[in-house]
């Protein structure tokens, strides 16, 4: 069963929704605002969002884009908007589809149908990383060193993930700590990064204090390590 997450201020038009999805064999959770969506999906795992773009506070469009820095997830922007500079715009910073305020409900259903299937069809074509000694399963949340599973806390994994899904880019310890932990980042929270960090390189890294798998960025945070981000960037195409 398939588990959806309705972000929509609107009361009446989530209620609406929602019901509309569980009469249809979908697990429906909701959400009424951005912040109260990004803290469920650091603690959860879901197969869909369906994002309206309209939100108090965080608008739907600059929580589509901090989506897009923690997960692939797919997200369906529920709009008012129609013209094509406004999607164009939501397409690069992420958006999967689009349903009108006044879709039907069949186009509704169709939509999230198509999106749901193609997730599950790439999700059991996953590719697996393997590094020397290591292997990375993502889709089913192990890594293993010479066939042994590690034991990851879901802190640990979850900064490895990030690092992998996004192997160009340098995250600093405030991203990173907001994204994982999704709490008001402040300046102890550089050290509880560094703390997870080292536990993690301890535990994947041949010789941690020359890490091959997450490198240090001075002054800054920590990416993926050169060797790892070639073999990642071969894997996605």
């Amino acid at each position: 069963m398939n588990t959806i997450l309705i972000v929509e201020d609107n009361k009446v038009a989530n209620l609406a929704l929602s019901r509309l999805l569980e009469q249809h064999g979908y697990k429906v959770e909701v959400a009424y605002s951005a912040e109260e969506a990004f803290s469920m999906i650091t603690k959860q795992t879901y197969d869909l969002i369906v994002l309206d773009l309209n939100l108090p506070k965080m608008n739907g469009y600059h929580f589509l884009k901090l989506i897009r820095a923690k997960s692939d997830i797919p997200v369906i922007i529920n709009t008012a908007h129609s013209s094509v500079k406004a999607r164009v715009k939501l397409i690069k910073a992420g958006a999967s589809d689009f349903i009108d305020k006044s879709s039907t409900t069949e186009e509704i259903l169709e939509s999230i149908r198509i999106i749901t299937e193609d997730c599950e069809r790439r999700n059991n074509n996953a590719q697996i990383i393997v590094f020397k000694q290591l292997v990375f399963d993502f889709q089913h949340r192990i890594v293993s060193k010479d066939g042994v599973p590690i034991d990851l806390t879901s802190k640990e994994f979850e900064i490895l993930k990030i690092l992998f899904e996004h192997p160009k880019e340098p995250f600093s310890r405030k991203q990173l700590y907001m994204l994982i932990w999704g709490e008001e980042y402040d300046e102890s929270a550089d050290n509880t990064i560094n703390v997870h960090v080292k536990r993690l390189r301890d535990k994947i890294e041949d010789n941690p204090k020359k890490p091959e798998i997450i490198e240090t960025v001075y002054a800054f945070g920590y990416r993926l390590g050169k060797p790892l981000m070639k073999l990642v960037l071969q894997a996605k195409k």
